[in-house]
């Protein structure tokens, strides 16, 4: 490691950071803007459900499989410059869809823009995995996703209302192109990790801690997907139910700010304090599903949304600073990245599947809470390999 890497004070570390967190939030800004998005898109190329479902399918599926070649990009290409390579490609990408006449053609653009965000998505996560108090440095990047994608849920019927669905890729294109001055201010390269100084990685630790992250996701994807079936299903009216998911969408920015505030506490108090965060926020989820359970008033139903969009986004933040400062090596965010899809694919799958067998929303509710206190148990693991040196506290 270097011997004198920048402190967090440093003002060429907030420029980063900055950097960052701007471009992942354009990047990540066609996944969370989907609820607006699906709508947008049955209308205007009047899509099926099964259309619109294969639309998301491409979308998530190339951002996630992206992973794969960006392992190798991430170690042999300078951070600045693949950072620019994939912002052109999602501003190109994203202004051919202003072109689409027919679905497959949408398609096939739809797939090279998710992987040029895919690909920012990585080098973002990397970039802030090199950055002192990464706590904090990750819940700014999931605030600031969530922050822009509040935005674009109320700016893309708008903006199609007027224009055009192909509008939306225009104003998409243009956001990262706002984002891409920043790219002066990013390294032109990340700081080498463990693997490239000589010292062993702890693969069979990393690995379980993936598997934990996956866990994770599995768990809150099921939930989040069937959340207002679950307010419906135990009798409150549909509008009731959708007002407190918009109001916690709300504290899921609130969480990730909080991470960041609370990151930058625990980071001056070692690993230690940093678990116990992750451990808190782990609480706060089971809270809020075992509130769930059972007859819901709408005051309770509200309240239990929330905490958990709330600990959601604060526990995020820590889980993906605890495996890079376990981890260490350049590619692990890629891996991160590829993991985090896959749960976000196949938890609403697993969710619907428990839903259709079980006849209730219990079992779901009490399979996501045992999800979650394997994921906690997996992320938590401080495997040492022999000839691995540890100099986190």
């Amino acid at each position: 490691m270097p011997s004198n890497p920048p402190t967090s004070s440093h003002p060429g570390v907030w420029r980063q950071l900055l950097a960052l967190v701007a471009l992942s939030a354009v990047g990540s800004v066609m996944p969370l803007g989907a609820p607006a998005l699906a709508g947008v898109l049955a209308r205007g190329f009047a899509l099926s459900p099964s259309q619109v479902g294969l639309y998301f399918l491409s979308e998530l599926g190339a951002t996630s499989l992206v992973s794969l070649p960006a392992i190798l990009l991430v170690r042999y290409v300078p951070l600045r410059r693949a950072m620019a390579m994939a912002v052109a490609g999602f501003v190109v990408f994203n202004l051919l869809s202003w072109f689409a006449g027919s679905y497959a053609w949408l398609l096939a653009l739809r797939v090279g823009a998710s992987a040029a965000g895919g690909t920012v998505m990585i080098l973002t996560m990397t970039g802030i995995a090199r950055l002192p108090r990464q706590e904090v440095g990750f819940g700014a990047w999931v605030a600031g996703q969530l922050m822009l994608s509040a935005l674009v849920i109320l700016a893309f019927p708008v903006i199609a209302d007027h224009i055009g669905v192909q509008g939306v890729y225009v104003f998409v294109a243009l956001l990262m192109a706002g984002a891409a001055v920043t790219l002066p201010w990013l390294p032109a390269s990340v700081a080498p990790g463990a693997a490239e100084v000589g010292v062993s990685v702890d693969i069979l630790g990393t690995g379980l801690r993936i598997g934990g992250v996956l866990l994770f996701y599995l768990a809150i994807a099921g939930i989040w997907t069937f959340l207002e079936k679950i307010g419906v299903d135990s009798g409150l009216l549909r509008a009731r139910v959708d007002s407190a998911m918009a109001t916690a969408a709300l504290f899921g920015i609130v969480g990730g700010l909080c991470a960041s505030a609370v990151g930058r506490w625990v980071d001056q108090r070692g690993l230690g304090h940093a678990a116990l965060a992750l451990m808190a926020g782990y609480g706060l989820i089971v809270v809020a599903l075992l509130a769930l359970i059972g007859d819901l008033s709408g005051l309770r139903f509200l309240g239990a949304a929330c905490v958990f969009k709330f600990a959601w986004t604060f526990t995020v933040p820590f889980v993906l600073a605890r495996i890079v400062r376990l981890a260490r090596a350049i590619e692990t965010m890629a891996v991160v990245n590829l993991t985090l899809g896959a749960g976000f694919a196949l938890g609403p799958a697993a969710g619907g599947y428990v839903l259709q067998t079980s006849g209730g929303t219990t079992p779901l509710l009490l399979g996501a809470c045992l999800l979650l206190a394997g994921s906690v148990l997996l992320i938590l693991v401080r495997h040492r390999p022999r000839g691995l040196i540890d100099n986190v506290s």
